[in-house]
This record gives C-alpha cells, structure tokens and sequence, in this order.
C-alpha cells in the first residue's frame, strides 16, 4: 500500500501541508477539501453547534443547551445503559465544554489529522479515530465503575463517574499515536504525547484521569495501526 511503501524515506514528523498532497504536489480547493473530507467535516461541525449551542459543561445539565450537551457526552455511570452509553462514544465528540477546548482540538487537527488523512485516506483515519475513542471509552468506563465498587474513597473514580466526557482529544490521540509509524523514528510522537502530558498534569494542573486518557489514546492508535500495518503485509 502506498503508505507502506518507504522506510528510509520517513520523515521525522508526518506532517503534510493542508493545500499539498502527501506527495508533495499543490491542490485545488476541491481536491483539497475532498483529500480532507472526514477532518473538514468535522470541523464543520463542531463549529457550528458550537456557534448555535455554545459552551457545555462537564458537571452542570441546566440550561436546554447544556441538557443537549450533557444528553451527547459520554457518563461512565451510564455503562448499565448499554445502548445510551454506545451511541455516545459516537455523539460526545462534536461538543466542547470550553472555547481552550475546541481550539485545542481545531489546532490538532489541522496539523496532525489532516496530514494523516492525506497519506492513510478518509476511511483509515475515521477508523482509527473512532476505534480509539470506542476502546478507550470502554476502558474509562470498566476501570471508573470497578475502581469505586471497590476503592469508593479514592477521589478518581468518583471524579471519573460524577462528570461527563466530551470531545475529540481521544480521537486525535489515536491518530498522532498512528502517525508514528509513518516517521523515521517511531517514539517521536508518543515521546512528545507523554512530555506534554506530563507537563498538562505537573505544571497546568490538569486532572490526572485526563492526561492518562490521552496517553493511553496514543499508545492504542500506535498498536493498532502496527496490527493493521501487519494485516496489510
């Protein structure tokens, strides 16, 4: 496959410009946008219903605009709710509890999902995204419910089950941990995942559930792009 084809060839970061192909070679708006059609759309989306909707909330479902919100986030306590709790992991994406929130993920999409749709094509990169997000909102889910049956007195769980989860910071993760095998050096882009999660947790105080969620986004789409690089030999 053509993603496959180069080693030494490699760049050290996989980064592709949003007006070029992977090859190098200047598109047209049309080709451009179409090369781009799962990260477009995406950002399409999130912008206008945060334009129409506005700002979420992660804890507080009081106005009709955040009981929308709260009605598409992921809750882990709803894992007894199997059907409500799936459909989310599909619908929590597309909203954003902070303006830092979306232009975060804006911003990362932009550079790294976009450039990795461009070399893997819409269909891979909407695999890995959802993938991820569906595997480590499972997983959120098992360790938050298992973790306050039977440690009720540590905070993390009860933090992980009292709040909603929203957002696409999963998704692109998984795709920035896929991205490492299409660089000369495959640790770059976990190593700098890691860096800047520890520096989220040590330095900006953000919650340690969040930081670890994001790692453990990467390394997942880093091994599941390995199994289907495997399946593609």
């Amino acid at each position: 496959m053509l993603f496959l084809k180069y080693n030494n060839e490699l760049p050290l970061i996989p980064i592709v410009l949003p007006w070029k192909n992977s090859e190098g070679v200047r598109l047209n708006f049309l080709q451009a946008y179409f090369s781009r059609f799962f990260t477009y759309n995406f950002l399409i989306i999130i912008w206008l219903i945060w334009y129409f909707l506005g700002e979420m909330s992660s804890t507080n479902c009081i106005t009709i605009n955040e009981k929308i919100g709260c009605s598409a986030a992921i809750w882990h306590e709803n894992i007894k709710e199997p059907i409500q709790y799936l459909t989310s992991f599909f619908s929590a994406p597309f909203f954003y509890n902070s303006s830092q929130h979306i232009r975060f993920t804006t911003i990362s999409f932009l550079i790294f999902v976009q450039s990795f749709e461009a070399i893997v094509g819409t269909k891979n990169t909407i695999l890995v995204f959802f993938s991820t997000i569906v595997s480590i909102a499972l997983l959120g889910g098992l360790v938050s419910n298992f973790g306050f049956f039977l440690f009720p007195h540590l905070e993390i769980f009860s933090y992980m089950l009292e709040r909603n989860w929203m957002g696409a910071s999963s998704g692109f993760m998984g795709i920035i941990g896929s991205m490492s095998h299409l660089s000369k050096f495959k640790f770059v882009l976990p190593g700098t995942v890691i860096v800047f999660e520890s520096w989220n947790f040590f330095i900006n105080e953000i919650s340690f559930s969040i930081s670890i969620t994001h790692i453990f986004s990467c390394l997942f789409g880093y091994f599941f792009w390995k199994q289907i690089m495997k399946g593609n030999t």
